[in-house]
């Protein structure tokens, strides 16, 4: 089996290739792509020298220059994919319908082998991709998906739990594995949610994951400046405990969060 994977977190990208190769001994990693640019160039490079493309690929949703939908809007799709994703059950029903499979993120690996057995079993490569009900199907998505954001976290304070709200929060942060947020007044609490977790449950119109440590509000934000390999670095108030970093396939997305918010 050939797999093409989309997914802009270094970290849990390598996740699924461990995982992929443990519940599927065989498989070829075609490749692992950062961003919708990179992918739909990927793809269409494949079609036009009519090489074997992948089986199967596994597409974050959320990924470094948008929403991976736009994929399939910029060019023709013909391998079934599994999104990996934190959205709600309910709201991707609509995949089921055009045989896609979703897994909730942080991926399992029993939900893994399971949806690769389900592919195996019910997907016969003679047949295409269904594009236009796919289409419809990510409409119905993305207009379910006007999505109650939260509006407080659970924080620990010795053996208090105490609710801060989010528009009070500067920066989500790990440290030393520990994921903490620190608010405009300076106050640092630790949160029992992992930075992908969270990152899902927050307004992307205020908050941006910059990079694998750092989740920042936009109002956070003083300055952005150019730094080594074309990377940024944000200069935040209050002060974060490290630099914040944005990387290179970031930025793109970066500017267009920060422009989008000034207009």
């Amino acid at each position: 089996m050939r797999v093409l994977i989309v997914e802009d977190e270094p970290g849990v990208a390598q996740d699924l290739c461990d995982k992929l190769k443990e519940v599927t001994p065989g498989i070829e990693i075609l490749a692992v792509i950062e961003s919708i640019q990179d992918a739909v160039e990927w793809i269409n490079t494949y079609s036009s020298a009519d090489l074997a493309g992948p089986d199967l690929g596994f597409f974050d949703i959320r990924i470094a220059d948008g929403n991976s939908f736009k994929i399939f809007e910029q060019t023709s799709v013909h391998f079934p994919v599994i999104f990996t994703t934190a959205y709600d059950e309910y709201a991707l029903k609509a995949f089921k319908v055009n045989s896609i499979d979703y897994l909730m993120k942080p991926i399992e690996k029993e939900a893994l082998k399971v949806a690769i057995e389900k592919y195996n079993t019910f997907y016969r490569k003679s047949e295409s991709l269904d594009q236009t009900n796919l289409l419809k199907a990510i409409q119905g998505l993305q207009t379910n998906q006007q999505k109650k954001y939260k509006k407080n976290f659970l924080v620990y304070i010795k053996d208090k739990i105490l609710p801060i709200e989010v528009e009070n929060i500067a920066f989500f942060f790990l440290e030393k594995e520990q994921v903490f947020c620190l608010t405009y007044a300076n106050q640092k609490y630790m949160i029992d949610q992992s930075l992908d977790k969270i990152i899902h449950q927050i307004d992307p119109e205020h908050f941006f994951r910059a990079n694998r440590q750092f989740i920042i509000s936009r109002k956070t934000i003083v300055s952005a400046i150019a730094y080594f390999n074309r990377k940024l670095k944000l200069e935040l108030t209050p002060l974060p405990p490290t630099d914040v970093l944005v990387s290179k396939p970031k930025v793109p997305a970066f500017k267009k969060w920060l422009s989008d918010g000034l207009s």
